[in-house]
Formats: structure tokens, C-alpha cells, sequence
């Protein structure tokens, strides 16, 4: 409401509404086919769930990078068994079920709340699969992080890969979103709707751009050798520090 309030004391020739409460609590509830156009970023796989786009909103869908990891871990990877990893919470339940809808993987899956019990399904992971993505994890109760990277060091067995940057210690390739994107995009549509063009004629998108991170610590356990495709522009975990 105190958004709201702003914007009809404004009176903006546009609005850029950044992540799903702005969609939840403000676009889809107050401005649904109104005159004044909004743009979305930050919204995180399903616009359908808000009713966009309309003839006034369009935006950028925020989407984890799969199909890259995928494509990088089978590369790596002696079989097709996935394992999935992350923790036991409503967003990372939710996550799942997006990946599982949009691209119909079949994974084994644990979810865990505890520091002990991720680090057994990390272990009991590798011994039935063939890769493990490792998601959301840190939010565990009793989590270390110093821990965590002595133990994926020691305990990794086979290529493991995450789409977090923060995630970037614990596996082997991390295919991480460029928040960046989100904004400009917004940006640049802003800018194009005030030169006059409708929102109605500029489609939904979704993030594309990835910064690539590899960590040799693990890859040097596994004995990768990492293509030079994927070697070309990533950064090595070892050059940064833990967010």
C-alpha cells in the first residue's frame, strides 16, 4: 500500500517492480489492465500465477540455469543417474517442482534439515548416481561452511554442480545467474515502452547470461579435465571469497 500510495503521488509513465512480492502484493492486486505500464524483473519462474503478461505488464522471468548444468555435468559425468540435494524448506520445494515441471527430470532427491544429514546425503548420493546438483543448502540447522569445503574436497566421488554463486565452494561447476540482467533488461524495456511501444507487444523473457565458476580443489580429486569450452571465461572458486 505504501508503494502504491508512491505511485499515484508520482503519477510514473512507467513502473519497474522487482522480485514476486511486487507482483503479488502490488501489480496483480491494484494495476491489472491499467493504464500505467509495469515492467517485472526478478520473478521467479511463473508469471502465470499473477495473470501476466497483460495488455500493461511485461517483464523478465528469473529461472535457474539448468539445461546449462546439465549439458556441462554430462559431459563430465559416467551415466545419466541425477541426484539432487538441498534443503528441506517451501522455496526449496517449490524450486524443485519448477525444474521437475519445466524440463521433466527424474531425480533422486533428498531433502535435509540437518548439517549431519546433508552431509550423509551427500555421501549416500554419489554412491546410486552418476552426478548430484546440490541446491539451497546453507540454511541447514548447524551449517559450517568451512566444514562444508573441507568435506566436499574429501568426500566428492563423482561431478557435482550448483546454480547458485553462493554455492560455488561446495561443487565442482556452478553455473550462476547474473543479477545484472534482470536490471538492465528492465531498463531497456522501461525506456523502449516510454518511446511508445506497448508492454502487449514485448514477449516475457527469461535469463540467459551465466558466470561460470569451476573449482579445481574438487576437479583435481576427480581427475577432470575440464574442456576448454567451459574453461573460457569461468573464474576459479579459489579467486573468491565466500559471500
Amino acid at each position: 500500500l505504501a508503494a502504491k500510495n508512491i505511485i499515484e503521488e508520482w503519477q510514473p509513465d512507467v513502473v519497474i517492480a522487482a522480485d514476486d512480492n511486487a507482483s503479488r502484493y502490488l501489480i496483480a492486486p491494484f494495476y491489472k489492465f491499467a493504464p500505467l505500464p509495469f515492467v517485472f524483473c526478478g520473478l521467479n519462474w511463473d508469471a502465470d500465477l499473477y495473470g501476466f503478461p497483460l495488455p500493461n505488464v511485461t517483464g523478465m522471468l528469473e529461472v535457474a540455469l539448468f539445461e546449462d548444468t546439465m549439458e556441462a555435468l554430462r559431459g563430465l559425468a559416467g551415466g545419466e543417474r541425477v541426484g539432487y540435494l538441498a534443503s528441506d524448506t517451501e522455496s526449496e520445494r517449490k524450486e524443485l517442482d519448477n525444474i521437475r515441471k519445466r524440463f521433466g527430470s527424474d531425480f533422486r532427491v533428498r531433502l535435509v534439515t540437518t548439517f549431519a544429514d546433508l552431509q550423509a546425503a551427500f555421501v549416500e548420493l554419489q554412491q546410486v548416481c552418476d552426478m548430484l546438483i546440490l541446491q539451497e543448502c546453507r540454511s541447514v540447522e548447524g551449517f559450517d561452511h568451512a566444514e562444508m569445503v573441507r568435506f566436499v574436497e574429501e568426500q566428492t566421488r563423482i561431478p557435482t554442480a550448483a546454480m547458485q554463486k553462493y554455492l560455488m565452494h561446495y561443487a565442482l561447476i556452478t553455473f550462476a545467474k547474473v543479477g545484472e540482467e534482470q536490471g538492465e533488461w528492465a531498463a531497456r524495456t522501461a525506456l523502449t515502452i516510454l518511446g511508445g511501444k506497448s508492454p502487449e507487444r514485448i514477449p516475457v523473457a527469461e535469463n540467459r547470461q551465466a558466470k561460470i565458476f569451476l573449482n579445481m580443489a574438487v576437479a583435481q580429486r576427480l581427475h577432470v579435465k575440464f574442456p576448454r569450452a567451459l574453461l573460457n571465461g569461468a573464474t576459479f572458486t579459489s579467486e573468491v571469497s565466500p559471500e
